[in-house]
């Protein structure tokens, strides 16, 4: 069976994340920012990165090393494409998150935005509690459920609704008792609510 993901053109992507009621990709580009600015970002791992939003705020006199991971193809050539000259040390690597094997130790900053809905938590959880170095954070963002908005958002661009079939909303409850068991300890947790009136959590995780 097709991952859904595989299915949705890089434009349709880019175009619904940028549609102006979702809004989710200058959000979701200015909170991996924050965290660059704020965690040592020497080795950083970008957890489904799609076409690279956000790398563009990368400090390349601060990261030696950057690993964007997707499931996509098409997303990766995009982000190749945009980014191979810009940013020295990146590394791209076309996989599943459920089957994808790392180094230990490998990243001192590892960012996943709207990951988890995806996939399971637990397992990729216990992943990135190997891949985080000592003193290494994880910054994660969960969509939150509301009553009143459709999980995935309506926009022009129908193939987005292929993610109905596999996105299931984590509550930040669970997802911290998930990530304690892992071997990870929220360390900051904060609830941003978009325009649209989506809450989102971002939460952040050093490794025990």
């Amino acid at each position: 069976m097709t991952n859904p993901w595989l299915r949705i053109p890089a434009s349709d992507y880019e175009g619904h994340m940028s549609s102006p009621n979702v809004a989710q990709q200058l959000f979701l580009a200015q909170t991996f920012k924050e965290s660059l600015d704020k965690y040592d970002c020497s080795t950083i791992g970008l957890l489904g990165c799609a076409t690279g939003n956000g790398l563009e705020y990368v400090n390349k006199a601060a990261t030696r090393r950057i690993t964007a991971i997707d499931i996509n193809p098409e997303y990766l050539g995009i982000l190749e494409k945009r980014y191979e000259k810009a940013i020295p040390g990146l590394e791209i690597l076309e996989a599943d998150l459920k089957t994808c094997m790392i180094d230990n130790d490998a990243f001192s900053l590892i960012f996943t935005g709207l990951v988890f809905e995806y996939l399971e938590p637990y397992i990729l959880l216990y992943k990135i509690a190997g891949w985080l170095s000592l003193n290494g954070v994880m910054v994660s963002v969960l969509q939150l459920s509301t009553k009143h908005l459709k999980r995935v958002s309506e926009t022009s661009y129908k193939s987005l609704n292929n993610l109905n079939s596999i996105m299931k909303l984590v509550s930040p409850q669970d997802f911290k008792s998930m990530a304690n068991d892992a071997g990870l300890e929220e360390i900051e947790a904060n609830t941003v609510t978009l325009e649209s009136g989506k809450p989102f959590y971002i939460g952040t995780f050093a490794r025990i």
